[in-house]
């Protein structure tokens, strides 16, 4: 499998990524980083996130607190491609996430890890397993399922929702 294969095929499956990333965001506790999400913006931009969320680093904080960070901000961007790849699968199409998808994932944030964080391949590793544990046992339960569908059919209707309307609307799902 390769990268082109994680294209959006239609506007659904985009409905649904767009969907599963920003569940995926809310359940590992990053919805103060989401700024807006969008229909209608390049696949790469569908998700606008705060300026916080680029966070590089401040002279006035120890190194710690600004690793910390970062490795925080990775864990969420990780969350969020496999949020995304996990709903299309998962909710939209009812098949799992294959090895070879799954094996391209960890090749990409290998990648990113290096270039973003300066990890190691089994650092990075490690970081991949948890959150690929996590959004997988997520994405597995009925409820988000529901949730998923909801708001991907909200999401084509509006086009876009600020941070707050989309969270809003995920409190609304959630709480019934």
């Amino acid at each position: 499998m390769n990268l082109e294969e994680l294209k959006y095929k239609d506007e659904l499956d985009k409905s649904y990524g767009i969907s599963g990333m920003v569940i995926s965001l809310v359940a590992c506790d990053g919805e103060e980083l989401l700024s807006a999400v969008s229909m209608d913006a390049p696949a790469g931009e569908s998700v606008a996130m705060t300026n916080d969320y680029f966070f590089r680093g401040n002279p006035r904080i120890s190194a710690k607190i600004a690793w910390n960070t970062m490795i925080g901000h990775f864990r969420l961007s990780i969350s969020m491609l496999l949020g995304n790849v996990m709903c299309r699968n998962y909710v939209l199409r009812r098949l799992p996430v294959d090895r070879a998808t799954a094996d391209s994932l960890r090749e990409l944030v290998r990648s990113g890890a290096s270039d973003a964080c300066t990890l190691e391949a089994d650092e990075a590793d490690a970081i991949f397993d948890r959150c690929y544990h996590d959004i997988d046992r997520l994405f597995s339960h009925h409820g988000v399922h529901s949730m998923a569908v909801e708001f991907s059919d909200v999401l084509r209707k509006r086009r876009s929702l600020e941070a707050r309307e989309a969270i809003e609307i995920l409190n609304s799902l959630g709480n019934r």
